[in-house]
């Protein structure tokens, strides 16, 4: 499994920080972290065998307002694409969403 760049790339969008791993009971599970991100901020597809997180995090116009000292959150359009080994099933997944961290469940096909 691996994490494709952004697509079309560009220079303004981010990735979000992920973790995929297999879980105890054999799921394939993907924690993305969208900390402040709005629900309708965000869209998640299936194309194929992929994955693809988009959204976009506001600013609020700290931008134009400040100077930073330490920038490390990220701000504006995001993308994350994730292809998914075979064995997974892709229709079957759970999404849910708690304290920032997206959270995708796959079971192993049968």
């Amino acid at each position: 499994m691996r994490s494709l760049p952004p697509n079309p790339p560009n220079p303004e969008w981010w990735v979000p920080n992920t973790d995929v791993y297999i879980s105890e009971d054999g799921h394939l599970v993907i924690e993305v972290e969208l900390a402040a991100i709005k629900k309708e901020d965000l869209e998640l597809t299936v194309d194929a065998n992929r994955i693809i997180v988009r959204g976009e995090r506001p600013d609020g116009g700290r931008r134009q307002r400040c100077q930073y000292l330490v920038k490390e959150l990220r701000c504006g359009r995001f993308e994350s694409i994730l292809e998914i080994p075979p064995d997974f099933d892709l229709a079957q997944a759970r999404v849910a969403c708690q304290n920032g961290i997206l959270r995708i469940d796959l079971p192993r096909l049968h």
